[in-house]
């Protein structure tokens, strides 16, 4: 799967919205979270220096391309170079992380420690599971400065868009948009 081009029908996006809770915060408009456009902010350290988005990457029913394709780019497997689309739904769910800190006033970026990996760095990353959504674009570990790892973990709970791992001697989160489970590690 590249991240050139669109692989994402009308219908794959429209369950992907369901797959949260569909009224999670609403605005002053009386408008649900989810028809309002969906920003994230994520920040990610490389060896190149700090990499940053904030962005709307979905708006009126659909991705926006350009934005959704920066992201991917943010959330690559930095040691193997190599970006693929992210899946929609974990962007929505990292989306629903920061708007539950907003609507509690604290806005924050979402600092990526992990997105892709391609098998050979899933493979060489310790404490991987062997079949890591990771793998798949389906997964994001890192932490959101200003709330313990534990507060960011129950929000993502609260979202049951999925599984959520809490590791408090690391400090991070993993969510993920596979089954929903519960777990904590080292």
């Amino acid at each position: 799967m590249s991240i050139d081009a669109p692989s994402f029908s009308r219908r794959q996006l429209l369950l992907a919205a369901g797959a949260l809770p569909a009224v999670m915060a609403t605005n002053a408009l009386g408008r649900d979270f989810w028809s309002m456009p969906r920003e994230i902010w994520i920040q990610r350290q490389t060896p190149k220096g700090l990499e940053a988005h904030r962005t709307v990457y979905f708006a009126d029913g659909n991705l926006v391309w350009p934005e959704y394709k920066r992201l991917c780019m943010i959330l690559r497997d930095v040691r193997a170079g190599q970006a693929v689309q992210m899946s929609p739904v974990l962007l929505d769910i990292l989306c629903g992380i920061q708007g539950v800190a907003r609507a509690n006033g604290h806005d924050a970026p979402l600092i990526t420690t992990s997105g892709y990996r391609s098998p050979k760095t899933n493979s060489s990353t310790e404490g991987a599971a062997r079949h890591s959504l990771h793998m798949e674009a389906r997964a994001w570990d890192g932490r959101m400065p200003g709330y313990k790892a534990s507060v960011v973990a129950d929000i993502a709970k609260y979202l049951q868009g999925g599984g959520v791992g809490l590791y408090l001697e690391r400090d991070f989160i993993h969510v993920d948009d596979g089954r929903l489970r519960t777990w904590t590690g080292k």
